[in-house]
């Protein structure tokens, strides 16, 4: 006969469903005292790598003996801290809004300027803020454009730094935290969308961050590679990590004041061209390559209007470039300068500056234009230029046939009227950013040439610029006040004007208007 269990016997599964319990009421009161802040949780992250980032510069300033090391790694260390606190103290909403991830981009790339500026000043490289926070800015938008007068005096972990703000920056800060967060729900795409470079927000899996984790994996392939085959052509170790760095992310930092022409080398030279033309293309399209599926690049008329662009431009300057001052160009150098103009990089080899007025031309026409969506570059892209051109040869055929139906092409895929009008509005702030941008500079003090060059390489996140920022200048010769304005435009280039604006439109919502205060003064 079997003896039923007593009253005062355990039951082990009780126990464990007991034990389990408790342990989802703990996970639940922790998640509880978590503040649920979406700006909090990105920011939180993003610091924590930027210190990891400044923390490696200290150890790479280690290695070469330099006087940088215990402040970079102090720094390094508290950033990472701090960084970590705030991330481990919040979570993501359950809910996001869309003006709340364009707020959290906003904000996190603001943070992350400021954050990367603080090396240089406790390392005593700038005296001033605003240098320090120009630097930095640079650096993470990708733009390229200095205000470091000897570049070669400095430590070798600061210039590390310098390099790997703009490898961060490249293919996206957020996108690199969207794939190592657990989860951001359903906002994850929408801050991939936020901070991309381009039009572009295709998926490569269901889930985003999976999608972030294979970008970054090809970002990061493509760094290796092009390390590896840099220092099998004479570089350091030191200098083909920098510089890979650099131009993958079409940067264009050096650790050089007269930047690649520093070693005279063709073979470098043609890998960086190579390199530079190949960061220009979208990283979705590679991954689908690599993937055995290299259809998508092959039909590509992005890809290939833009291969066109490349070779058009360094055609017009390889035949127009003798007509100036100097004694003209030679192909690899006309080839060089057009595809690090394109594609944003902004590395330079020759001296540009004494081209005819028409290569010039070409050249500030090219600055703020950029290459292909869903690459590593700035500027307003070559989709965008597509778009426009479609929808504005649509229009003019309706002066011609008022009753036309046409829709508005791209390649091979077809655009609706709201995200064409999108387009075109984009443009247009474009335009206005571009030339008001321009006006204020001039109004500091330089000459219209300095004026509109600085203007169109600060948007287009390009770096060197025509007059005073030719091959042999930096923004060192651009008054203070103008520098501000370049800075501006430098956040409104990467991060593509929409999600500053929207963000702005969350701080002006949130606002109380005169009458509300008068009411709420009368009660």
């Amino acid at each position: 006969m079997n003896v039923g269990r007593r009253q005062h016997d355990i039951d082990p599964r009780a126990l464990f469903d007991s034990r389990a319990s408790v342990l989802s009421r703990g996970e639940r009161l922790v998640r509880s005292e978590r503040r649920p802040t979406l700006v909090g949780h990105i920011v939180g992250l993003t610091i924590m790598v930027v210190g990891l980032g400044v923390i490696v510069s200290g150890l790479i300033d280690l290695v070469h003996s330099d006087s940088d090391t215990l402040v970079l790694l102090l720094t390094g260390s508290v950033m990472s801290v701090v960084g970590g606190l705030l991330w481990r103290s919040t979570i993501t909403p359950s809910r996001i809004r869309v003006l709340d991830v364009f707020s959290a981009v906003t904000i996190t790339w603001i943070v992350i300027a400021v954050a990367g500026a603080v090396p240089y000043i406790l390392t005593g490289h700038f005296e001033r803020w605003d240098d320090a926070l120009f630097e930095s800015i640079s650096g993470f938008t990708t733009t390229g454009a200095t205000v470091t007068p000897d570049i070669e005096a400095t430590s070798r972990g600061l210039l590390f730094w310098r390099s790997l703000t703009q490898w961060m920056g490249g293919m996206g800060v957020i996108v690199l935290v969207v794939a190592v967060l657990p989860t951001v729900g359903s906002g994850g795409m929408s801050l991939m969308q936020a901070e991309a470079p381009g039009p572009t927000g295709e998926r490569l899996t269901p889930r985003v961050r999976e999608t972030a984790r294979r970008l970054w994996a090809v970002y990061i392939g493509f760094t290796v590679v092009l390390a590896a085959a840099y220092a099998a052509a004479g570089m350091s170790v030191y200098d083909a990590i920098s510089h890979s760095f650099t131009t993958v992310s079409t940067g264009g930092f050096s650790p050089y004041q007269s930047s690649l022409g520093h070693y005279q080398s063709a073979e470098i030279e043609w890998i960086a061209i190579v390199a530079m033309f190949l960061a220009g293309g979208s990283f979705t399209l590679y991954y689908r390559a690599l993937r055995s599926d290299v259809k998508p690049l092959l039909v590509s008329t992005e890809f290939r209007i833009y291969a066109l662009v490349v070779a058009g431009a360094t055609l017009w300057a390889y035949v127009t470039a003798g007509r100036g001052e100097g004694s003209g160009t030679g192909f690899r150098d006309a080839l060089f300068t057009m595809t690090s103009t394109i594609t944003t990089t902004g590395y330079v080899t020759t001296e540009y500056g004494l081209w005819s007025q028409a290569a010039q031309a070409l050249i500030l026409i090219l600055l703020p234009i950029g290459a292909m969506a869903g690459s590593t570059a700035g500027g307003v892209k070559i989709l965008r230029v597509m778009a426009v051109s479609s929808f504005a040869h649509r229009e003019a055929l309706k002066h011609l046939h008022p009753r036309l139906v046409r829709p508005v092409r791209v390649g091979r895929g077809i655009l609706s009227d709201d995200v064409a009008g999108k387009v075109v509005g984009f443009l247009v702030l474009a335009l206005v950013i571009f030339g008001g941008g321009s006006f204020f500079i001039a109004a500091t003090g330089p000459d219209m040439i300095t004026s509109f060059s600085a203007s169109a390489t600060s948007f287009g996140n390009v770096g060197p610029g025509l007059g005073a920022l030719d091959h042999g200048g930096d923004f060192l010769a651009i008054p203070r006040p103008g520098r501000a304005i370049a800075m501006v435009q430098m956040l409104l280039g990467r991060l593509e004007i929409y999600p500053v604006i929207l963000a702005l439109s969350v701080v002006t919502l949130r606002l109380p208007r005169p009458g509300q205060l008068r009411r709420k003064s009368h009660h």
